[in-house]
C-alpha cells in the first residue's frame, strides 16, 4: 500500500533546528529567493574548490540523497526556490525516538514520512492532529513488499525500529528488518540510510552489553548482525549508510551539541536525550555534504561519559564540544579508518 499523504489539519509552531541555527527569513518572497539562489551558488563554488568534480556537484554520486538538487536549509527556502521539500521516511515513527525524528526533520525543512506497522501515527505530544507537512504511511520491516511501497520516492530513510516485548523478536526487527530495509534502499536508489542502533553492540562482554542481551533476547547481538549485513548490501551502490549508536536514552529536552560527544570504537557510554539523537539523525539525512556517510559512532552527554569496561579511558576518536553538528560528523572517520581500538583485556 502506498503511503498516504496526511490532510493539513493544523499548522505546526515554528521551532529552531536543534543541530544548527536557521537564519531569519527575508522580508519578501523575492528576497528569500535571492538569498536561496546566492546560497546555492556559494555552496557549488565551495564544493568545486574542495576538489569534487563538476559532474558530482551538479548531481552525481557524492551527494546521493540530493538527487541533483541542493537540499534547502528551511521550508521557506524550499518554497522560494520552487523545489519540493525532500521526503525522508522514518521507520518506527511511533517509537519514542522515531517520533522525535519526524519532528526534527519537519523543523529542518524536510517532508517527513512517518511509517508505522498500522499506518497510523501518533505525534510525540499525543493527540490526533497531524502537523502540516507530515505524511503518514504503512510499512512493516518484516514485510519486504510494504517496505518497497512505503519507501518509494524518499531521498533518505531513518531506521528507528527496535523490537518490543510481546512483538516480533530482535532477529526479525533489529537484524532481518534492517537487512530488508537496506535491500529496498539499494534497489530503489535511495541516497541515504540512517540507522539508530545502540552502544555496546560490539562489546557483549561489557556489563551493559550482558544486561541488554539478557533482558532483550540477544538484541545487541542481532543489531550487530544486521549492521554488518547492511554494510555489505550497500557497499558499491549509490546509497550510503550512517549508524548512530546512542548511550542510555532519556526522555527530556535536548541538551544541545555543545554538551554532547561522539566517539568511534564502541568503548565509551553515557546517557543522552532522545531529542538529541533525533537531531543527529535529521542532520545526517539532510546534510548537503553528506558528511556522515560511511560512519558508525556512539553519542552521549560528555559530562556523564564512562568506559564500557574500567580500562576504557580516553579515546583518540572522540569529537565534542561543538555547536555545529555537521562539522562534528565531518570530523569523524570513515569506518575503515577506525582500527586502533582496545580489546577485551587491558593489555
Amino acid at each position: 500500500m502506498a503511503p498516504s499523504a496526511t490532510q493539513p489539519l493544523a499548522g505546526r509552531p515554528g521551532g529552531g533546528r536543534r543541530c544548527r541555527g536557521v537564519g531569519a527569513a527575508a522580508a519578501g518572497a523575492g528576497a528569500v529567493a535571492a538569498v536561496a539562489a546566492a546560497a546555492a551558488l556559494l555552496a557549488g563554488i565551495s564544493l568545486l574548490h574542495s576538489g569534487i568534480p563538476l559532474a558530482l556537484v551538479l548531481g552525481g554520486s557524492k551527494l546521493p540523497a540530493l538527487r541533483g538538487a541542493a537540499l534547502p536549509r528551511s521550508a521557506a527556502a524550499a518554497a522560494a526556490s520552487g523545489l519540493a521539500s525532500p521526503v525522508v521516511a522514518v521507520l518506527g515513527a511511533n517509537g519514542r525516538t522515531g517520533g522525535l525524528v519526524v519532528e526534527a526533520l519537519l523543523q529542518a525543512g524536510a517532508r517527513p514520512r512517518a511509517l508505522t506497522r498500522s499506518g497510523r501515527w501518533i505525534p510525540p505530544g499525543g493527540g490526533s492532529t497531524i502537523p502540516a507537512g507530515v505524511e503518514v504511511g504503512q510499512a512493516d520491516v518484516t514485510d519486504a513488499a510494504s517496505l518497497a511501497a512505503g519507501l518509494a520516492g524518499a531521498v533518505a530513510v531513518v531506521f528507528a525500529c527496535a523490537y518490543s516485548r510481546g512483538g516480533s523478536p530482535p532477529r526479525d526487527v533489529d537484524n532481518a528488518g534492517l537487512v530488508r530495509t537496506a535491500r529496498v534502499v539499494r534497489d530503489q536508489g535511495i541516497g541515504r540510510l540512517i540507522v539508530v542502533s545502540s552502544c555496546a553492540v560490539t562489546r557483549p562482554y561489557a556489563p551493559v552489553g550482558i544486561l541488554l542481551n539478557v533482558i532483550g533476547g540477544g538484541v545487541l547481538l542481532e543489531k550487530l548482525k544486521g549492521e554488518s549485513e547492511m554494510r555489505g548490501i550497500l557497499k558499491g551502490s549509490k546509497s550510503t549508510y550512517t549508524v548512530v549508536r546512542p548511550g542510555g536514552l532519556k526522555m527530556g529536552p535536548a541538551s544541545g551539541f555543545a554538551k554532547l560527544e561522539f566517539n568511534q570504537g564502541d568503548t565509551l557510554v553515557g546517557g543522552v536525550q532522545r531529542a538529541d539523537v533525533a537531531a543527529v539523525c535529521a542532520e545526517a539525512a539532510l546534510d548537503p555534504e553528506n558528511r556522515a556517510a560511511g560512519k558508525t559512532f556512539e553519542m552521549y552527554e560528555a559530562a556523564g561519559r564512562n568506559g564500557l569496561l574500567p580500562w576504557y579511558g580516553e579515546s583518540k576518536y572522540m569529537v565534542g564540544g561543538q555547536m555545529d553538528c555537521g562539522r562534528m560528523l565531518g570530523t569523524l572517520l570513515d569506518d575503515e579508518a577506525v582500527t586502533d581500538v582496545p580489546g577485551f583485556l587491558p593489555f
